[in-house]
């Protein structure tokens, strides 16, 4: 762990593996705050998970206030649910949704509720561990390449 004081944070997929990632800025505060940001890797686990990006055509283009719905099926069913938003002062998270599934590897539905039109759109049986690009009133799906976000070099 880390013993110094946090500024804001920003949670992310950073190095795209399903995992969501930390970072903090730690410095920045007062002016002559040096304190160095950093970057938490969440190193995993075996759970599975999918990431949306929603982008809206009759509703705002980053979707923001869209609910979503995912139905896992299995010997346990269960909902999982996200709204869209970008977070809060002095931090912010991405407008693609991150979702983790645990152990689920099959997904029966997701249902995404549009901000603007309310209407719902419904992905039955989308695959898992993938990055999905969801236009709304699209009858499709378009899985994306989810390649890692370049890490800043050390400005010091």
């Amino acid at each position: 762990g880390h013993l110094q004081k946090g500024h804001s944070v920003a949670c992310g997929d950073w190095d795209r593996d399903g995992n969501i990632d930390l970072f903090v800025q730690m410095g920045g505060a007062i002016n002559g705050d040096r304190y160095h940001n950093i970057l938490f890797q969440n190193p995993g686990h075996a759970n599975h998970w999918i990431t949306l990006k929603l982008i809206g055509r009759d509703s705002n283009r980053a979707a923001l206030g869209a609910r979503i719905a995912v139905y896992l099926g299995g010997d346990t069913p269960r909902q999982i649910h996200r709204h869209v938003s970008t977070g809060s002062s002095f931090g912010a998270n991405p407008l693609e949704q991150s979702i983790g599934l645990g152990s689920a590897t099959t997904i029966e539905r997701i249902e995404i509720r549009w901000p603007t039109t309310g209407k719902t759109q419904v992905i039955d049986h989308p695959p898992v561990d993938r990055l999905l690009l969801v236009l709304e009133d699209s009858p499709q799906v378009f899985p994306q390449s989810y390649a890692p976000i370049a890490i800043p070099a050390d400005s010091e």
